[in-house]
């Protein structure tokens, strides 16, 4: 086909003009144009490979397919791991904090005990006082009422060291009764107090800073059904 052009090219040529004429004008054309080259395609390996092979195709979608799969299961994991590291920080921040309360709380409340320990003394000198006037009045000599002075300033003075640690009376008498700070072991009728007041004491009461140490023995007052 395309020695059949370059035959009705050089026929045209050949009528238009001599033979070196026809010579001349053949060689500049095969100058421009090489023979054959405008139509010829040169097919390499790198062409070849560009096709899609088919099966390929099929394990690409494969491959992709799985890869996406693994991409959410490990971000799945990954939003899991970071859950859970959260998570391990918040209890180790409350184990910090209740560590930390638990250490100040065992240091505020760690002379309980021993005012615990203190209050059967107190009743003991509390007791002698009270019951120190009848005697009093009967000794002419006057000895027994400088002993109990003395036990009235040894007294006052264990008030005023448990004033000092964050321990404090309980207030009883003319107050209504409480139970989380007074404990009911006698009602009275007919006392002319209203229903719930405190009437007597019978045994006092002690707070340690905001807890009770010892709840008041009190007598109230009910009214007759």
């Amino acid at each position: 086909m395309l020695l059949d052009e370059e035959n009705m090219e050089y026929e045209r040529i050949k009528g238009e003009a001599g033979d070196s004429e026809i010579e001349s004008e053949l060689g500049k054309k095969m100058e421009a144009e090489p023979y054959g080259q405008e139509n010829i395609i040169i097919e390499t390996d790198a062409d070849i490979d560009m096709i899609p092979d088919p099966k390929n195709l099929v394990e690409a979608e494969k491959t992709l397919k799985y890869l996406k799969n693994a991409l959410k299961n490990l971000k799945k994991e990954n939003d899991e791991a970071n859950a859970n590291y959260l998570k391990s920080l918040a209890e180790m921040e409350n184990f910090r904090k209740r560590n930390n309360r638990e250490k100040e709380e065992a240091l505020k409340y760690s002379n309980e005990k021993i005012l615990r320990d203190l209050l059967p003394v107190l009743d003991f000198l509390d007791l002698a006082i009270s019951h120190s006037a009848a005697y009093i009045e009967q000794d002419a000599s006057g000895n027994l009422k400088s002993f109990v002075e003395g036990v009235k300033l040894a007294y006052e003075e264990f008030i005023k060291i448990l004033k000092n640690y964050g321990a404090e009376v309980i207030e009883t008498v003319g107050k209504n009764f409480d139970a989380n700070f007074h404990d009911a072991v006698e009602m009275v009728e007919n006392s002319g107090k209203p229903d719930g007041a405190i009437i007597e004491e019978k045994r006092k009461g002690y707070m340690f800073k905001d807890r009770l140490l010892r709840p008041a023995m009190v007598s109230i007052a009910k009214s007759k059904n």
